[in-house]
């Protein structure tokens, strides 16, 4: 049985090389002319530095990444090179710095990115998609994340700038599941988020069965709060006037002891996965300030699908209506939890911040796992 096992392995490591030789050559044949004309074959890997209200990532094209021998080779021993990419390049010291890292990929173009490479970089999802684009995302720690919506309108302005796609209604493949972006401009980007998971053991929580939780008990030597837990793709725990967080959302700031509660919440036995943190205070029925904490990357500026989670949380609560602004201290974003379909529509700016490559020696460097910084490497305009 062993042998079998090792037998077929070797089969399937043999045909994901195979298959990586033949898409890297296809890659370089079809992109070669583009590449050169841009410029970016000559200096490196081109990215784009974009954010939504601050919330800021580094976004690169998957096809131009296939190329690097590297990224094969790491693939084929079964070592995530995604992951070590992000925490270099998010890293704010020697590295573009940003919270999370966007690899995007066209579902419609030809050649396509072969299902092989898509199961090798756990982006399985797209296979077989009926979307205009796929993407995956990862945080600056190296830990991946299946929804980031301040990222998704991100992703939609980037792609159709790209010419990734052709029509301003973008369909993406997610781990979450397909999520619709409109691009109407650069300051008005909507995604529907889909319908938001109130399920305990979809969140996922570590509780007795329970069909939700809504104002629950979240208690520990170190605290004690009433709480309501929502997935958005991802975890959160919305906490409505908390005495420890009203100076912060006053200030719009997150103070130090704020950030090490945060931190005891996200360890609590509740969250096996870990959660995003909500930090809430209603001002009226359609507006709330928030201050989140993120799971993976810690105090941020905005969090779009922190920011859904709120509203769908403040309804639940009775606190707010279904449609109400959520203010960030990278601005505000729009919400509303449709009673129709019980999907949740996110609207919000996105912008580039600048673009820039990588230089060949340093990402091939990140890849292999023995970087050490690319800061000398990194070429922006």
């Amino acid at each position: 049985m062993q042998h079998k096992l090792a037998k077929h392995a070797k089969h399937q490591m043999l045909t994901l090389s195979e298959t990586l030789k033949e898409q890297k050559s296809i890659m370089i044949r079809t992109d070669s002319m583009s590449r050169s004309d841009s410029g970016s074959a000559s200096a490196g890997l081109a990215f784009d530095k974009m954010h939504g209200l601050g919330n800021d990532f580094v976004v690169v094209l998957l096809d131009d990444l296939l190329p690097f021998q590297s990224l094969t080779e790491a693939l084929k021993k079964g070592i995530d090179p995604l992951s070590a990419l992000a925490k270099r390049l998010c890293d704010r010291n020697f590295g573009i710095g940003a919270d999370g890292l966007i690899v995007g990929y066209s579902l419609k173009n030809t050649p396509a990115i072969d299902a092989g490479i898509l199961n090798a970089l756990g982006a399985g999802y797209a296979i077989g998609a009926k979307c205009d684009i796929g993407w995956i995302y990862i945080n600056s720690d190296g830990s991946y994340s299946a929804m980031c919506g301040n990222g998704l309108r991100c992703l939609g302005l980037w792609a159709l700038r790209k010419k990734l796609v052709a029509s301003n209604r973008i369909l993406v493949s997610t781990k979450a599941g397909v999520q619709e972006i409109l691009v109407e401009d650069e300051s008005k980007i909507t995604v529907d988020m889909g319908k938001p998971i109130l399920q305990t053991e979809l969140i996922p929580l570590n509780t007795p069965k329970a069909a939700s939780f809504v104002q629950g008990e979240l208690n520990s030597p170190d605290f004690e709060f009433k709480a309501t837990c929502v997935s958005m793709g991802n975890p959160h725990v919305i906490i409505f006037d908390a005495p420890q967080a009203q100076d912060s959302l006053s200030e719009m700031k997150f103070s130090d002891s704020l950030k090490k509660l945060s931190i005891l919440v996200q360890q609590h036995k509740l969250f096996p996965e870990g959660v995003n943190v909500e930090w809430c205070r209603a001002v009226c029925r359609n507006e709330v300030h928030s201050l989140i904490y993120e799971r993976g990357c810690g105090a941020t500026l905005a969090c779009a699908s922190g920011a859904a989670a709120v509203v769908v949380a403040g309804v639940l609560e009775g606190r707010i209506d279904r449609k109400a602004k959520i203010r960030l201290p990278g601005g505000y974003l729009s919400i509303e939890w449709a009673q129709s379909d019980e999907h949740v529509h996110m609207s919000g700016p996105a912008a580039t911040s600048f673009s820039g490559s990588i230089g060949f020696d340093a990402l091939d460097s990140i890849l292999s796992l023995g970087g050490q910084s690319v800061s000398k490497e990194i070429f922006c305009s």
